[in-house]
């Protein structure tokens, strides 16, 4: 079962979704048990906020 665990990072499970042609992983945690299942939708949306907040963060630094 392709899946990943609550310590990957977005990058390495969009990596993984990328490599595998999937849309959805399972999140199972170190006993194997089921507890999330994120989307591609998921992982972009996360992306997104990020680099905006690091535009804020440069865009803050530049200014003063």
């Amino acid at each position: 079962l392709i899946h990943v665990t609550p310590d990957m990072t977005v990058d390495q499970a969009m990596q993984l979704m990328s490599d595998k042609r999937i849309r959805h992983l399972p999140v199972l945690d170190g006993a194997g048990n089921l507890i999330g299942v994120v989307s591609i939708g998921d992982l972009v949306k996360e992306t997104i906020e990020y680099q905006q907040y690091l535009i804020k963060q440069l865009e803050s630094y530049i200014v003063g």
